[in-house]
């Protein structure tokens, strides 16, 4: 599976257990990495979040939600 066929699926992030979903790839200076957009919520409010990662540590932090 490509990477552009996993932009858009539901993730789980492994530490907050908030929803994710990957927005898009990129390579800089020869490292790939993975932008990933997160909505948290604590108590009455909503946050969202834009993380990027270097894809070698995603699995460490969020899991696909089937």
């Amino acid at each position: 599976m490509s990477n552009d066929n996993k932009i858009n699926s539901p993730l789980i992030c492994l530490k907050t257990g908030s929803n994710a979903k990957i927005i898009s790839y990129f390579d800089k200076d020869e490292v790939p990495y993975v932008k990933i957009s997160m909505e948290i919520e604590f108590e009455d409010t909503k946050f969202h979040v834009l993380k990027t990662i270097p894809i070698n540590d995603f699995k460490d932090q969020f899991s696909y939600n089937n």
